[in-house]
């Protein structure tokens, strides 16, 4: 998920830079980073900890089946630079996605990383960390089918117009 956003960033005129920790070598996400690098899209290991590098920091570290468990390096390292970036910029905008990185799926941040964006987006539907969350959240995608939401008793936010994100 971390790949995406970049690319249409780009695509909106933002300037965007990629960290990626601990790459994969799935063929999807090699392929997904090609495509970054075609964009000219620097790709680096690390966050830069220069206090005013960037204005706003996507997280989308993890997905949304992260349980439980501290994060392993070198994610552990990512998610504290986040948490110091943010201690040390007021003016910085964190912005998770789907779940916030190091937070369990249901459960929030129970390994306590310490970690609390500024927005959350979620995919889909509100996850159950969800409620832990105490900024300002997005919901964002139609992409559930009614007959999957039915089953599973999901209420679909009502979207305004074609809009496909609604604050909640």
């Amino acid at each position: 998920a971390g790949l995406a956003p970049p690319r249409h960033l780009v695509n909106f005129g933002f300037d965007s830079t990629i960290v990626y920790p601990k790459r994969s070598t799935k063929e999807h996400f090699i392929n997904l980073v090609k495509q970054c690098e075609d964009m000219n899209i620097p790709i680096l290991d690390e966050i830069p900890m220069e206090e005013d590098e960037y204005d706003v920091i996507v997280d989308a570290i993890f997905g949304f089946s992260f349980r439980g468990t501290a994060p392993r390096e070198p994610f552990a390292t990512a998610i504290a630079n986040m948490v110091e970036l943010q201690q040390r910029n007021e003016s910085l905008v964190m912005i998770s996605v789907d779940v916030p990185s190091g937070w369990d799926v249901d459960g929030g941040d129970l390994t306590g990383t310490g970690f609390n964006p500024d927005v959350l987006i979620s995919l889909t539907a509100p996850k159950l960390s969800s409620k832990k969350f105490t900024g300002r959240h997005f919901v964002g995608g139609r992409f559930l089918p009614p007959g999957l939401a039915e089953k599973y008793g999901i209420r679909m936010p009502p979207y305004p117009g074609k809009s496909q994100v609604m604050e909640i």
